[in-house]
Protein backbone atom coordinates (compact mmCIF):
# COMPACT_ATOMS: atom_id res chain seq x y z
CA UNK A 1 0.00 0.00 0.00
CA UNK A 2 1.17 3.60 -0.92
CA UNK A 3 1.89 6.28 1.98
CA UNK A 4 -1.83 7.96 0.89
CA UNK A 5 -3.59 4.61 0.70
CA UNK A 6 -2.76 3.71 4.37
CA UNK A 7 -3.40 7.29 5.52
CA UNK A 8 -7.50 7.00 3.99
CA UNK A 9 -7.46 3.41 6.05
CA UNK A 10 -5.66 5.44 9.25
CA UNK A 11 -8.61 8.11 9.11
CA UNK A 12 -11.44 5.41 9.18
CA UNK A 13 -9.88 4.54 13.03
CA UNK A 14 -8.47 7.79 14.14
CA UNK A 15 -10.32 11.28 15.04
CA UNK A 16 -8.54 13.35 12.24
CA UNK A 17 -9.29 16.35 11.57
CA UNK A 18 -11.69 17.57 8.79
CA UNK A 19 -8.76 20.01 7.23
CA UNK A 20 -6.63 16.55 7.09
CA UNK A 21 -9.18 14.23 6.02
CA UNK A 22 -8.57 13.01 2.17
CA UNK A 23 -11.65 13.62 1.14
CA UNK A 24 -10.82 17.48 1.93
CA UNK A 25 -7.88 17.75 0.50
CA UNK A 26 -8.67 16.63 -2.82
CA UNK A 27 -10.96 19.04 -3.14
CA UNK A 28 -8.64 22.16 -2.05
CA UNK A 29 -6.11 21.35 -4.03
CA UNK A 30 -6.13 22.81 -7.27
CA UNK A 31 -4.51 22.13 -10.26
CA UNK A 32 -1.00 22.75 -10.01
CA UNK A 33 -1.07 21.68 -5.99
CA UNK A 34 -0.97 18.11 -4.37
CA UNK A 35 -1.18 16.78 -1.49
CA UNK A 36 0.87 13.92 0.45
CA UNK A 37 1.58 12.55 3.79
CA UNK A 38 4.15 11.19 5.58
CA UNK A 39 3.46 8.25 8.14
CA UNK A 40 5.32 7.26 11.33
CA UNK A 41 5.52 3.77 11.75
CA UNK A 42 6.76 1.45 14.24
CA UNK A 43 6.16 -1.95 15.27
CA UNK A 44 3.68 -2.45 12.58
CA UNK A 45 1.74 0.37 14.02
CA UNK A 46 0.73 3.95 12.54
CA UNK A 47 1.81 6.43 15.32
CA UNK A 48 1.61 9.70 13.49
CA UNK A 49 1.02 11.62 10.32
CA UNK A 50 2.12 14.79 8.64
CA UNK A 51 -0.06 16.55 6.04
CA UNK A 52 1.30 18.48 3.31
CA UNK A 53 0.64 20.19 0.23
CA UNK A 54 3.08 21.35 -2.29
CA UNK A 55 3.16 23.20 -5.36
CA UNK A 56 5.34 24.42 -7.93
CA UNK A 57 5.46 28.23 -9.28
CA UNK A 58 8.12 30.47 -11.14
CA UNK A 59 9.96 27.20 -10.98
CA UNK A 60 10.12 26.91 -6.71
CA UNK A 61 9.15 24.25 -4.65
CA UNK A 62 6.73 25.81 -2.21
CA UNK A 63 4.71 23.69 0.72
CA UNK A 64 1.81 26.21 1.67
CA UNK A 65 -1.70 25.95 2.71
CA UNK A 66 -4.85 25.41 0.30
CA UNK A 67 -7.33 27.50 0.07
CA UNK A 68 -9.93 27.88 2.89
CA UNK A 69 -7.57 24.92 4.78
CA UNK A 70 -6.83 26.13 8.60
CA UNK A 71 -4.73 24.00 9.42
CA UNK A 72 -2.29 20.66 7.85
CA UNK A 73 0.66 19.21 9.63
CA UNK A 74 0.94 16.92 12.47
CA UNK A 75 -1.48 14.75 13.83
CA UNK A 76 0.25 12.80 16.56
CA UNK A 77 -0.94 9.18 18.63
CA UNK A 78 0.74 8.59 22.00
CA UNK A 79 1.57 5.22 23.87
CA UNK A 80 -0.60 5.03 27.01
CA UNK A 81 0.74 5.67 30.39
CA UNK A 82 3.42 7.97 28.94
CA UNK A 83 5.04 10.73 31.82
CA UNK A 84 5.45 14.15 30.15
CA UNK A 85 9.31 13.97 30.16
CA UNK A 86 8.81 11.23 27.80
CA UNK A 87 5.72 12.52 25.97
CA UNK A 88 7.85 15.64 24.70
CA UNK A 89 10.66 13.08 23.83
CA UNK A 90 8.02 11.36 21.76
CA UNK A 91 6.89 14.37 20.12
CA UNK A 92 10.68 14.85 19.02
CA UNK A 93 10.89 11.73 17.86
CA UNK A 94 8.09 11.87 15.61
CA UNK A 95 8.64 15.59 14.41
CA UNK A 96 12.12 14.63 13.51
CA UNK A 97 10.84 11.81 11.18
CA UNK A 98 8.64 14.28 9.80
CA UNK A 99 10.70 17.12 9.26
CA UNK A 100 13.72 14.49 7.63
CA UNK A 101 10.78 12.94 5.40
CA UNK A 102 9.68 16.43 3.76
CA UNK A 103 10.77 17.03 0.16
CA UNK A 104 13.08 19.09 -0.55
CA UNK A 105 11.27 23.42 -0.42
CA UNK A 106 12.21 25.93 -1.33
CA UNK A 107 9.34 28.12 0.69
CA UNK A 108 7.31 26.20 3.47
CA UNK A 109 4.49 27.66 5.04
CA UNK A 110 1.81 26.03 7.43
CA UNK A 111 -0.70 26.27 10.19
CA UNK A 112 -0.16 23.76 13.23
CA UNK A 113 -3.61 22.72 15.09
CA UNK A 114 -3.98 24.93 18.31
CA UNK A 115 -3.36 21.24 19.93
CA UNK A 116 0.26 21.32 18.79
CA UNK A 117 1.60 23.12 21.81
CA UNK A 118 5.63 21.78 21.26
CA UNK A 119 7.39 23.54 17.79
CA UNK A 120 10.55 23.24 19.69
CA UNK A 121 11.56 20.63 16.96
CA UNK A 122 11.04 22.40 13.76
CA UNK A 123 12.65 25.52 15.93
CA UNK A 124 15.94 23.56 16.17
CA UNK A 125 15.89 22.57 12.81
CA UNK A 126 16.04 26.09 11.28
CA UNK A 127 11.99 26.65 11.15
CA UNK A 128 10.30 29.94 12.46
CA UNK A 129 6.97 30.58 14.26
CA UNK A 130 4.24 33.24 14.57
CA UNK A 131 1.99 32.78 16.66
CA UNK A 132 -1.86 33.47 16.01
CA UNK A 133 -5.07 33.06 17.23
CA UNK A 134 -8.60 31.52 16.82
CA UNK A 135 -11.43 31.78 19.38
CA UNK A 136 -13.36 28.62 20.21
CA UNK A 137 -16.57 27.69 22.20
CA UNK A 138 -15.84 24.79 24.08
CA UNK A 139 -18.97 22.44 24.27
CA UNK A 140 -19.36 21.97 27.91
CA UNK A 141 -20.56 25.50 28.09
CA UNK A 142 -24.22 25.55 27.78
CA UNK A 143 -26.91 28.03 25.71
CA UNK A 144 -27.76 29.92 29.21
CA UNK A 145 -23.88 30.23 29.80
CA UNK A 146 -23.58 30.90 25.97
CA UNK A 147 -26.02 33.90 25.94
CA UNK A 148 -24.46 35.54 29.22
CA UNK A 149 -21.15 35.73 27.42
CA UNK A 150 -22.40 37.25 24.50
CA UNK A 151 -21.02 40.90 24.60
CA UNK A 152 -23.85 43.94 24.66
CA UNK A 153 -24.05 44.94 21.18
CA UNK A 154 -24.26 41.10 19.83
CA UNK A 155 -27.46 40.87 22.58
CA UNK A 156 -28.88 43.89 21.41
CA UNK A 157 -28.83 43.29 17.98
CA UNK A 158 -30.08 39.46 18.29
CA UNK A 159 -32.88 41.06 20.02
CA UNK A 160 -33.39 43.38 17.29
CA UNK A 161 -33.09 40.86 14.67
CA UNK A 162 -36.47 38.61 16.53
CA UNK A 163 -38.23 42.04 16.95
CA UNK A 164 -38.09 42.62 13.20
CA UNK A 165 -39.06 38.70 12.23
CA UNK A 166 -35.56 37.37 10.91
CA UNK A 167 -35.97 34.00 10.65
CA UNK A 168 -33.45 31.15 10.73
CA UNK A 169 -33.25 28.74 7.68
CA UNK A 170 -30.65 25.42 6.85
CA UNK A 171 -30.44 25.41 2.94
CA UNK A 172 -28.05 23.82 -0.42
CA UNK A 173 -28.57 26.97 -2.52
CA UNK A 174 -24.85 27.19 -3.01
CA UNK A 175 -25.13 30.33 -5.54
CA UNK A 176 -27.04 31.95 -3.29
CA UNK A 177 -24.64 31.65 -0.51
CA UNK A 178 -21.40 32.48 -3.21
CA UNK A 179 -23.40 35.49 -3.91
CA UNK A 180 -24.09 36.99 0.27
CA UNK A 181 -20.44 35.43 0.67
CA UNK A 182 -19.01 37.78 -2.77
CA UNK A 183 -21.12 40.48 -1.32
CA UNK A 184 -18.84 40.74 1.89
CA UNK A 185 -15.45 40.93 -0.05
CA UNK A 186 -17.22 43.43 -2.48
CA UNK A 187 -17.79 45.44 0.59
CA UNK A 188 -14.35 45.63 1.75
CA UNK A 189 -13.28 46.19 -2.23
CA UNK A 190 -11.55 43.01 -2.29
CA UNK A 191 -11.54 40.07 -4.78
CA UNK A 192 -12.92 36.82 -3.49
CA UNK A 193 -10.12 34.53 -3.71
CA UNK A 194 -11.83 31.35 -4.63
CA UNK A 195 -14.65 30.40 -7.54
CA UNK A 196 -17.68 29.71 -7.54
CA UNK A 197 -16.31 26.38 -8.91
CA UNK A 198 -14.24 25.90 -6.12
CA UNK A 199 -16.75 25.95 -3.42
CA UNK A 200 -19.45 23.99 -5.03
CA UNK A 201 -16.58 21.42 -5.23
CA UNK A 202 -15.75 21.66 -1.55
CA UNK A 203 -19.24 22.11 -0.80
CA UNK A 204 -20.60 18.88 -2.72
CA UNK A 205 -17.43 16.61 -1.43
CA UNK A 206 -18.52 17.56 2.31
CA UNK A 207 -22.35 17.04 1.96
CA UNK A 208 -21.03 13.40 0.55
CA UNK A 209 -19.29 12.94 3.73
CA UNK A 210 -21.91 14.46 5.85
CA UNK A 211 -19.43 17.08 6.92
CA UNK A 212 -21.04 20.67 6.14
CA UNK A 213 -24.23 23.04 6.77
CA UNK A 214 -25.09 26.49 5.64
CA UNK A 215 -27.63 28.31 7.55
CA UNK A 216 -28.97 31.44 6.15
CA UNK A 217 -31.32 34.51 7.27
CA UNK A 218 -34.44 36.26 5.26
CA UNK A 219 -36.23 39.27 6.37
CA UNK A 220 -39.41 40.07 4.72
CA UNK A 221 -38.81 36.92 2.11
CA UNK A 222 -35.30 38.38 1.12
CA UNK A 223 -32.04 36.49 1.94
CA UNK A 224 -29.82 38.35 3.98
CA UNK A 225 -26.96 36.49 5.73
CA UNK A 226 -25.39 33.21 5.73
CA UNK A 227 -22.57 30.97 7.30
CA UNK A 228 -21.44 28.29 5.48
CA UNK A 229 -20.29 25.41 8.36
CA UNK A 230 -18.03 22.39 8.50
CA UNK A 231 -16.90 19.81 11.23
CA UNK A 232 -15.62 16.68 12.40
CA UNK A 233 -16.52 14.49 15.14
CA UNK A 234 -15.09 17.20 17.67
CA UNK A 235 -15.45 20.62 16.09
CA UNK A 236 -17.65 22.82 14.09
CA UNK A 237 -15.48 25.84 11.93
CA UNK A 238 -17.18 28.97 10.58
CA UNK A 239 -15.83 28.37 6.86
CA UNK A 240 -17.38 31.02 5.63
CA UNK A 241 -19.90 33.93 5.64
CA UNK A 242 -21.61 36.60 3.92
CA UNK A 243 -23.77 39.52 4.23
CA UNK A 244 -26.18 41.26 2.04
CA UNK A 245 -24.29 45.17 2.96
CA UNK A 246 -27.53 46.54 2.72
CA UNK A 247 -28.75 44.79 5.38
CA UNK A 248 -26.02 44.71 8.11
CA UNK A 249 -28.21 46.89 10.33
CA UNK A 250 -30.68 43.84 10.81
CA UNK A 251 -28.63 41.18 12.65
CA UNK A 252 -28.88 38.94 10.20
CA UNK A 253 -24.97 37.90 10.91
CA UNK A 254 -25.81 38.01 14.84
CA UNK A 255 -28.68 35.61 14.44
CA UNK A 256 -27.14 32.63 12.05
CA UNK A 257 -23.77 33.19 14.24
CA UNK A 258 -25.66 31.88 16.98
CA UNK A 259 -27.52 29.30 15.51
CA UNK A 260 -24.34 28.11 14.30
CA UNK A 261 -22.73 28.17 17.78
CA UNK A 262 -26.01 26.29 18.74
CA UNK A 263 -25.74 23.41 16.27
CA UNK A 264 -22.21 22.75 17.33
CA UNK A 265 -23.18 22.69 21.34
CA UNK A 266 -26.24 20.56 20.55
CA UNK A 267 -24.24 18.19 18.41
CA UNK A 268 -21.65 17.63 21.37
CA UNK A 269 -18.57 19.74 19.60
CA UNK A 270 -17.40 22.59 19.79
CA UNK A 271 -17.18 25.50 17.96
CA UNK A 272 -13.92 27.40 15.99
CA UNK A 273 -14.65 30.57 14.57
CA UNK A 274 -10.96 30.15 12.58
CA UNK A 275 -9.57 32.98 14.02
CA UNK A 276 -8.56 36.28 12.29
CA UNK A 277 -5.49 38.60 13.19
CA UNK A 278 -7.64 41.88 10.81
CA UNK A 279 -8.88 43.34 14.23
CA UNK A 280 -12.10 44.14 13.57
CA UNK A 281 -13.03 40.33 12.46
CA UNK A 282 -10.92 39.43 15.65
CA UNK A 283 -13.61 41.86 17.82
CA UNK A 284 -16.41 40.26 16.18
CA UNK A 285 -16.00 36.92 17.00
CA UNK A 286 -14.39 37.79 20.57
CA UNK A 287 -17.75 39.26 21.10
CA UNK A 288 -19.61 35.83 21.21
CA UNK A 289 -17.88 34.58 23.95
CA UNK A 290 -15.23 32.31 22.54
CA UNK A 291 -11.81 31.64 24.54
CA UNK A 292 -8.77 32.50 22.52
CA UNK A 293 -6.52 30.23 21.32
CA UNK A 294 -3.00 30.39 20.41
CA UNK A 295 -2.06 28.05 17.34
CA UNK A 296 1.72 28.34 15.56
CA UNK A 297 1.95 29.69 11.59
CA UNK A 298 5.39 27.75 11.22
CA UNK A 299 7.59 29.11 8.04
CA UNK A 300 11.15 28.40 6.57
CA UNK A 301 12.95 29.54 3.21
CA UNK A 302 15.89 27.38 1.74
CA UNK A 303 15.51 29.43 -1.78
CA UNK A 304 18.18 32.03 -0.93
CA UNK A 305 16.24 34.51 -4.03
CA UNK A 306 12.83 34.36 -1.51
CA UNK A 307 14.98 35.20 1.03
CA UNK A 308 16.27 38.20 -0.41
CA UNK A 309 13.00 39.11 -2.13
CA UNK A 310 11.22 38.63 1.85
CA UNK A 311 14.00 41.15 2.80
CA UNK A 312 13.26 43.62 0.63
CA UNK A 313 9.24 43.52 1.59
CA UNK A 314 10.08 44.17 5.00
CA UNK A 315 12.52 47.16 4.42
CA UNK A 316 9.47 48.59 2.06
CA UNK A 317 7.34 47.67 4.54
Amino acid sequence: MTSKQKYIEFCKKEPIPIFMQPYWLDSVCEEGMKWNVILYEKGGEIWGSFVYAVKKKFGFTLITMPKLTQFLGPYIKYPKGQKYYRRLSWEKEVMNYFIDKLPKFDYFNMNFHYSITNWLPFYWRGFKQTTRYTYVIDKKVSLEELSKNFETDVRRRRRKAERLGVEVFEGNDIELFYKLNKMTFERQRLKIPYSFEFVKKLYENCTINNACKMLFTKYSGETIAANFLVYDDKTVYYLMGGIDPEKRDLGGMDVVMFESIKFALETNRDFDFEGSMIESIEKYFRSFGGIQKPYFQIKKVNSMILRLRNCLKEIIR
